[in-house]
């Protein structure tokens, strides 16, 4: 074990030093060279006068330009963007909105803006980050992403479109172009020149008669926006709100489908189509691109000319996207029975597969068995009209008979265990993997294996686990558990919330769940395995994580329940968390459970532990934080080595913690930095 606490002891750490306090005088009335030998990046930095340098343009629109530049007080590479030397100020409150309004979205998939000013020629610019020069338009043209991994991208915009939305920001000039991703899957929604928020007015809707294309605006009489990806309401000036997003959406959407917006041709042809909404249905427009009638539906939906008859919100439609990328049927298509049937299949093969063997295997067995007892029964007949003769014949073949009968239910209890082993595996560590696909197929084997061997108490728990890990206490109660069985703790929570009948398309509450967790601290606190499965399940299938910090701490007063003065913060929008704590506590479920750190469930990136008690850093293990936050840990303990794969930043208290030993335990694919608080 290894104690990463700093080399003084703690009797004299806090005792005046005479020593230090000349040091400290000596280096307050250093001269300038005294200076740079003691602290020499201060110097340097206290010694910039220009901050951006060695600028090279990267881009050009018709309102600004962007520069690659390097920034020497953060000594990085930066994009810079101005206006156009021939853009004179009635462009820069344009320009200055933009920066302002994208310096308030704090999203992964949302450019950052670092730094807005004017500059010595008193032009406007402002700063934000340096990524590569491919766009979604690109990826696009260039066929080099296949289809899935696009519609993967695609999911990014919606969850960055979502948030927007969420702020009440909408975007209005959507298009692969103002899309920057690359083939790693970094997806950023860029210039948002035109973006607004929704309970402004409308103001400068009229412009400057012009001919010419401006960056995100197309300036033709009263037109703002990029015609191929503007909304009816945009072409006839009418009210824009978050659904005018929706149709760019659409246009994105069938851009990744087809290769083409859905409206193509001249200008004036362009307005027309997008006036009147003629959107032709991808399936037909373009027959050899073999294009999903289920993607081809979303994207018509979305298209649609009255905003009321689209998605209203993006969440809707990045739903329909997910349904469709995990084998599901979409709400905009109008699904057959057979369509259905083959999805399902799809989804899973497996089963399916197994549950076609099984009926083969059954219906072989039932005619082997059923030409078996007529063979007996007729033999037994044709004996016993001799039964004095031939009594020991007849005796015979009624032997015959019972083994025949006992050698088929063994056959069958040989399967239905096989199909239970199955069902163990999915439900125990494919859980955790594969939540709502596990689940799905482990119930499929399981009712196989009940109908095999309607007597198998092993069918009937796996059932009822199943159902108790999807919440669903009223249908696990129909397959109770004997009192003596070794799990029966687990009826206890059955018992105590009968009415809750949650299932894929219908879940708890934030506040629901919470109940549940005060009440099964109440009921048995030893079974923390079988409630992280339902915390698995739930945050893979639940849409909105919206006070699930709240579901998160109540599993961790379960998991210590003789622990007090648990707190947990958490941002959703700066995917910051605070963990407070008066003596160390246990982050990870008993044996049986994922074996890894149950804060992952909300996926923070940045973590700050405060303890006064030494804390179990391995606690942490596999975390996907990029910041680590330790200023607040008056000791730490590792006795295994930790792996924090993304971890970039650790912050200590060098008074307290040993940076060798840190760099010495700690793993990260990435080179991480250890910074010293003051």
């Amino acid at each position: 074990m290894s104690q990463l606490v700093g080399d003084s002891g703690k009797g004299d750490q806090h005792q005046n030093d005479h020593r230090l306090i000349q040091a400290y005088r000596e280096a307050t009335s250093l001269d300038k060279g005294g200076l740079e030998a003691l602290c020499p990046s201060y110097v340097e930095l206290s010694g910039i006068s220009t901050r951006y340098e060695n600028e090279t343009l990267i881009g050009k629109g018709g309102v600004k330009e962007v520069f690659r530049t390097f920034d020497n007080r953060t000594r990085r590479w930066v994009a810079m963007a101005r206006p156009r030397e021939d853009r004179g100020p009635e462009f820069y409150d344009l320009f200055v909105n933009e920066a302002w309004l994208t310096s308030t979205l704090e999203h992964p998939n949302i450019i950052n803006v670092h730094d807005v000013g004017v500059d010595s020629a008193e032009r406007p610019f402002f700063t934000m980050d340096l990524k590569g020069n491919t766009t979604l338009a690109d990826l696009i043209r260039s066929s080099t992403r296949d289809r899935g991994a696009l519609l993967r991208d695609y999911l990014r915009i919606c969850d960055a479109m979502a948030y927007a939305h969420s702020r009440e920001i909408i975007h209005l000039d959507l298009k692969p172009d103002n899309i920057q991703t690359d083939h790693f899957g970094e997806v950023m929604v860029c210039d948002w020149g035109l973006g607004k928020i929704v309970s402004q007015d409308d103001e400068d809707q009229y412009v400057e008669a012009s001919t010419e294309v401006l960056d995100n605006m197309t300036l033709v009489g009263e037109l703002k926006g990029t015609l191929g990806y503007m909304a009816p309401e945009q072409v006839e000036g009418g009210d824009k709100d978050h659904r005018t997003d929706i149709f760019s959406l659409g246009c994105i959407l069938h851009a990744i489908l087809t290769g083409d917006p859905p409206f193509v041709g001249d200008r004036h042809s362009v307005m027309e189509a997008t006036s009147l909404g003629l959107v032709t249905d991808p399936c037909k427009k373009y027959p050899d691109l073999e294009i999903p009638p289920s993607l081809a539906a979303v994207a018509m939906k979305a298209l649609a000319k009255r905003p009321d008859d689209r998605y209203q919100s993006v969440s809707e439609l990045r739903d329909e996207i997910r349904r469709y990328l995990e084998g599901f049927s979409t709400n905009a298509e109008d699904t057959s029975f057979l369509r259905e049937a083959r999805l399902f299949v799809s989804r899973n093969r497996t089963p399916v597969l197994i549950s076609f063997l099984s009926m083969v295997l059954l219906t072989v067995l039932a005619t082997l068995f059923l030409e078996r007892v007529d063979f007996l029964q007729q033999s037994v007949l044709a004996e016993s009209r001799l039964a004095d003769q031939y009594a020991t014949e007849a005796e015979v073949a009624t032997e015959r008979y019972v083994d025949s009968l006992s050698e088929s239910k063994e056959q069958q209890r040989a399967l239905s265990k096989s199909l239970l082993s199955s069902v163990g595996a999915l439900k125990n560590r494919g859980i955790f993997d594969t939540p709502m696909k596990s689940i799905r197929e482990a119930l499929v084997l399981a009712d196989h294996a009940l109908a095999l061997d309607p007597q198998s108490k092993a069918a009937r728990y796996q059932i009822f686990a199943l159902n108790l890990i999807q919440l669903n206490f009223k249908e696990a109660l129909n397959y109770p558990l004997p009192e003596n069985h070794g799990r029966y703790e687990y009826m206890s929570f059955a018992e105590a919330f009968p009415e809750y009948d949650f299932h894929r398309t219908k879940r708890p509450s934030a506040g629901t769940l919470r109940g549940f967790l005060e009440k099964a601290r109440e009921l048995e606190t030893n079974q923390s395995p079988v409630i992280e499965r339902m915390i698995s399940y739930d945050t893979a299938i639940r849409s909105s994580m919206e006070s699930y910090d709240k579901v998160i701490l109540e599993f961790l007063k379960y998991l210590n329940p003789d622990k007090t003065g648990i707190e947990l913060e958490f941002s959703p929008q700066e995917s910051a968390m605070t963990l407070r704590m008066k003596e160390g506590i246990r982050l990870v479920a008993n044996r049986g459970g994922s074996g890894e750190c149950v804060l992952r469930y909300l996926n923070p990136r940045s973590l700050a532990v405060v303890t006064e008690e030494d804390f179990e850093l391995n606690e942490l293990s596999k975390l996907a934080i990029q910041k680590l936050d330790l200023t607040g840990c008056s000791g730490l303990t590792l006795e295994d080595p930790l792996s924090l794969p993304l971890l970039e930043t650790i912050i200590i208290d060098s008074q307290i913690h040993s940076r060798r030993e840190l760099r010495k335990w700690i793993q990260s694919s990435l080179d991480f930095e250890i910074i010293e608080s003051p």
